[in-house]
């Protein structure tokens, strides 16, 4: 048997092909072609695209995804056909377990490579993968979680299961061999959203061009359901492997590098219809195909359709829905009433039966379903989110508070950073002039609620959605929920919260450990800010391509947080932050301030560490000059445990502002943690434990310095170079003189001690009075 993979490719996935070229060279068997549909040139005859199998490129007009596949199919020579996305994956074992099984099958079956869904790109996996060939190293699954496989099968030999001298049927040793699952019948329709994604299918094209099937051309969105359903109706069975062999790689940035399904069409609704007419067409009325895609689309138009058109959650604008509501109703009328009404209940029934008789949208009854199905969603949850139901409901429906200031520091942990800083600043200067409103979580001290004209309220309480929802102003280090609506005539600023050293946003090719549609959220998270503050030139570079945010929208001020470095007062206020920690006076203090690691976490978002500095060492060889603070990141939720150590180490990672931690340390220890862009300004020692820096700087995020010609201390690997460099500080200092004085030029020369003051006339403005200070 011979295979054709077909794989079609838009203007923007040429730099995929070579990687995917790549991948199916590490085939088992090369008894195929592949044909790519592209009208970008190919030179196929250089070097990088040799391999031990043809590769043949097809032209297609028009410029849609339909019309690729077609063309390929009609130039195919293979017996069977494979259908592989440009940026999917194959386990090398893909192709020849699929053709053990269609050695013993008619040509009448429709094959499944089983599909294994994961945002994660080639580069985060398909190395480790290909290095030793184990089935089970696959990549973070990226499928529904309910999907999830819970574990894989130990891929045993059929001789190792059974005795070599037992006599077994030939299909039942294949099917040792290779283990798949079958479905005749009835059942082939089952999981039919799985069966109409035509990525990992394998057909016969005997069977392809007997039943004359194409995909369709005409829809840029939609081109499968044509070609898929005829040919789900035109078998006898379908076979999927039982192991996942075929790598589905989404797009996890759909604002750069959308897939087809991410692409930004208002019009995605009416070609969504147009698809299903399209398909249901090719079956005849009330058979069995008909029946099943029709019932399915009535499920997928109950569960999506209303929050598309409801009045506050309506995604479809209204000069679109000029064009969909007659499509819809051309649709509904192709199905049978009957058909309709043993499908459906209640008020979703009585709307589509409306769109069906007269094309008319009962906007009403579409925003009652809405509504009910989040009170319902409440409800099953116990109570859970009926704060957030009256911020969408009532709250952003109430007047605007023209003097309320709305501030979060790091998702309310604690009461610190630059929004600390404005929020001071304003009471010193513009005394009474505003209500101030802190967001704080439950225990969290220190905090201000007992200043003046300021309110503290719990994160995500009744109190905070109203305030949200009614404040003019908002200040916040980090991001805001992604439900927040940004109503007119508010003004958000985002402090962010350090200079960026490790890759951000978009400049990250990989996000282990974070949501997979990271990049796109924050993207509409941060079109909602009005202005971002940068703490340097530096920064501003940075975030216009990592944030891809405007460079005219920020503020080039420095961090108001870091005013307290450069404060007149500096030696009064480290003698109280002492004495409020208990640490005695006469001693010298280590501040150690490592980060988390983005491949060492419990769950998404919830981060561990584990301690590698050797402080019992430590604490034996300078316990009696120093005593180290510890100061872990505010993503790691393990809780170290120091009380070995006496009163050697404090551990404060729970310190409410780490600028006051700053101030009274005589040296820095930290290691990929942006903490020493601000230490830098005190001008004191700084030292980088990197004992993994091999690992991170190649594996994890990558950094935007240099760190080895950069930095304004040196890197250190092991703990024997650590307690080296504490031992002769004086020298560091000396031999690093040249490179701090730069670091300082290039990250440091807007930190004077007036950030918050310029922060506040810039973006608080008009809405400011005279001064007045205190």
């Amino acid at each position: 048997m011979f295979y054709s993979l077909i794989t079609p490719c838009l203007p923007n996935e040429l730099e995929q092909l070579l990687v995917l070229k790549n991948n199916l060279t590490r085939q088992t068997m090369t008894d195929f072609e592949w044909l790519i549909a592209c009208n970008q040139p190919i030179d196929l005859t250089q070097p990088k695209w040799q391999a031990p199998f043809p590769i043949r490129q097809i032209t297609f007009t028009p410029a849609t995804v339909g019309a690729a596949r077609n063309q390929a199919m009609q130039a195919a020579n293979g017996d069977w056909l494979v259908f592989v996305d440009s940026d999917d994956y194959l386990l090398p074992n893909a192709l020849a377990d699929a053709a053990a099984i269609i050695s013993t099958r008619s040509t009448d079956v429709l094959y499944d490579l089983n599909q294994y869904p994961t945002y994660e790109p080639h580069s985060a996996f398909a190395t480790s993968h290909e290095a030793d060939g184990t089935r089970d190293d696959l990549p973070k699954w990226g499928g529904r979680k309910r999907n999830r496989p819970k574990r894989h099968t130990v891929n045993l030999p059929a001789d190792a299961l059974l005795p070599a001298d037992l006599s077994v049927d030939p299909l039942v040793m294949n099917w040792l061999q290779h283990r798949y699952l079958e479905h005749t019948g009835e059942q082939r329709w089952a999981g039919l959203n799985r069966q109409l994604k035509v990525a990992g299918k394998i057909v016969a094209r005997q069977l392809v061009e007997a039943q004359a099937l194409k995909f369709n051309e005409d829809n840029p969105l939609y081109p499968d359901a044509p070609f898929m359903l005829p040919l789900i109706a035109a078998t006898t069975s379908t076979i999927r492997l039982s192991q996942h062999t075929y790598v589905r790689v989404k797009h996890n940035d759909p604002i750069n590098h959308p897939s087809v399904h991410q692409l930004d069409d208002p019009t995605r609704w009416t070609k969504r219809v147009q698809d299903w007419q399209t398909a249901l067409a090719t079956q005849t009325p009330d058979s069995e195909g008909f029946n099943k895609y029709a019932v399915r689309a009535l499920h997928r138009l109950h569960r999506y359709l209303y929050a598309a058109l409801a009045t506050r959650t309506g995604t479809v604008a209204e000069e679109q829905r000029a064009e969909l509501l007659p499509t819809l109703q051309r649709f509904l009328n192709d199905i049978p009433e009957t058909l309709i009404k043993e499908t459906l209940r209640g008020q979703s029934r009585r709307v589509l039966l409306t769109i069906r008789r007269n094309g008319s949208l009962p906007q009403r009854s579409v925003n009652r379903i809405v509504r009910l199905r989040e009170l319902n969603r409440v409800l099953h949850r116990r109570g859970r989110g009926i704060t957030k139901l009256a911020y969408n409901w009532w709250f952003t429906k109430l007047p605007i508070k023209p003097k309320t200031i709305f501030y979060e520091s790091f998702l309310g942990r604690n009461y610190s950073d630059s929004p600390k800083a404005i929020y001071e600043y304003l009471q010193r200067t513009y005394p009474g002039k505003f209500h101030h409103v802190w967001i704080m979580n439950k225990g969290v001290e220190p905090n201000p609620g007992h200043n003046p004209n300021t309110t503290v309220v719990k994160r995500f309480g009744w109190r905070y959605m109203y305030y949200l929802a009614t404040s003019k102003f908002q200040v916040i280090n980090m991001r805001q929920p992604k439900w927040f609506i940004k109503r007119p005539g508010t003004k958000f600023l985002s402090t962010w919260h350090g200079t960026p050293l490790k890759h951000l946003v978009f400049d990250m090719d990989n996000v282990a450990s974070a949501n997979p549609l990271y990049k796109e959220i924050f993207y509409h998270q941060s079109r909602q800010w009005d202005n971002l503050i940068a703490a340097n030139q530096f920064s501003v570079d940075v975030f216009e391509h990592a944030f891809m945010y405007p460079t005219d929208r920020m503020l080039k001020s420095g961090y108001p947080r870091n005013d307290i470095l450069n404060a007149p007062d500096k030696a009064e206020r480290t003698r109280a932050i002492k004495e409020k920690l208990g640490i005695p006076l006469d001693k010298k203090i280590i501040l150690y301030a490592p980060t988390w690691r983005d491949d060492d976490y419990y769950g998404v978002g919830d981060y561990k560490f584990t301690l590698k500095l050797d402080i019992a060492r430590l604490r034996r060889e300078l316990g009696d000059d120093y005593v180290l603070v510890l100061r872990t990141h505010y993503f790691i939720t393990e809780h170290l445990d120091t009380t070995d150590f006496g009163d050697f180490v404090y551990n404060e990672s729970s310190y409410s502002d780490i600028s006051e931690l700053y101030l009274i340390s005589d040296v820095l220890i930290t290691d990929y943690s942006s903490v020493f862009f601000d230490y830098a300004i005190l001008k004191r020692p700084i030292l980088y434990f990197v004992y993994d820096y091999e690992k991170y700087g190649s594996v994890l995020r990558g950094f935007y310095l240099n760190m080895e010609k950069d930095l304004p201390g040196p890197l250190l690997k092991t703990n024997d170079d650590v307690l080296a460099a504490l031992h002769d500080l004086p020298a560091l200092n000396r031999e690093y003189a040249d490179a701090y004085r730069k670091f300082s030029e290039r990250f440091n020369a807007w930190e004077d001690g007036h950030a918050s003051e310029r922060v506040v006339n810039d973006f608080f403005g008009d809405a400011l009075p005279a001064p007045r200070t205190k």
